[in-house]
């Protein structure tokens, strides 16, 4: 198979690098997944138009970045192809089909091996008179974390943050008259910590891992104290100049590094106006042992 030459666009914000020149419909060979890997890791956000993908060929194209996760919310799986998770608005039989996050996080950061990465492809979009709504913004915690002063990422260094996923998913689900989480569920979802400082292991740059969602506390900090110091990072990393706010159209693909990032919904659309995403998410790799030892 002949490698498959494609073109990466500049972005004015630093991530949400468009890649033009693939059809992800059809297989690549392994050298442009090689290189697709690199830009991956260079850009944290890659965007890709124009696409039209069954859920299979979405599958492919995902496994080619590693493993793929299983969400714990099974009724918001794809049926028959468990690997998607749905993104929607949507309601059948009096609940919606899918999730949606209108609050900064990163997917997955409330597990043991926080998930490598997510790609997203859009299936239906809401419009309103010809415009469409629902964009969703992307920030950079890698260049949030370049841009702190010297005194602060010090004062970072070896604090580790306590994770957890109940908190903000019953907390949705009682306003959107939702059941909260099962037994089951709460026990496959156990409060975990992280370093607040990620040493990427691929790209190699330090990134704020923490994230207003699912972030709840500092080990060993006094809540109130933690919660200044986290609100402050938090209005921090979403400062406008670390922000790329994707603007959806039927047939997009973006792919993003959950290890630089933190991204959100931006809401703005009713009920009945249709919002439907495919959310396929990556297995963190054996390197993430690694960065979290480094970043210890």
């Amino acid at each position: 198979m002949k490698p498959t030459r494609f073109t990466l666009l500049p972005s004015p914000a630093p991530l949400g690098n468009e890649i033009t020149g693939l059809d992800l419909s059809q297989p690549l060979d392994a050298q442009t997944f090689a290189e697709l890997r690199e830009a991956y890791n260079q850009c944290s956000v890659l965007v890709f138009r124009n696409q039209v993908l069954t859920p299979e060929q979405q599958i492919r194209f995902s496994r080619g970045f590693g493993e793929l996760e299983i969400h714990v919310m099974a009724r918001y799986l794809l049926p028959g192809h468990p690997e998607i998770f749905r993104v929607s608005n949507i309601v059948e039989n009096g609940q919606r089909i899918g999730g949606s996050g209108e609050f900064w996080h990163t997917d997955l950061s409330y597990v043991a091996e926080p998930s490598r990465g997510s790609l997203l492809y859009s299936v239906e979009v809401p419009v309103r008179n010809g415009v469409v709504l629902g964009d969703t913004e992307f920030a950079s915690t890698a260049a949030a974390y370049d841009a702190l002063p010297a005194a602060m990422q010090k004062k970072l260094e070896g604090l580790k943050a306590v994770h957890r996923y109940g908190d903000i998913y019953n907390k949705i689900a009682q306003s959107r008259g939702g059941p909260a989480l099962t037994e089951d569920q709460k026990k496959q979802t156990p409060d975990v910590i992280h370093p607040v400082v990620l040493v990427h292991p691929f790209s190699g740059r330090k990134s704020l891992f923490i994230n207003e969602g699912f972030t709840v506390g500092i080990v060993g900090m006094p809540d109130d104290e933690a919660q200044t110091l986290l609100r402050e990072l938090y209005d921090h990393t979403t400062r406008p100049e670390f922000i790329y706010r994707h603007k959806w159209q039927v047939g997009d693909l973006v792919m993003w590094d959950n290890w630089a990032t933190v991204h959100r919904a931006t809401g703005g659309y009713t009920a009945e106006e249709r919002r439907l995403l495919h959310r396929t998410t990556l297995k963190a790799s054996p390197e993430f042992r690694q960065a979290m030892a480094a970043s210890a």
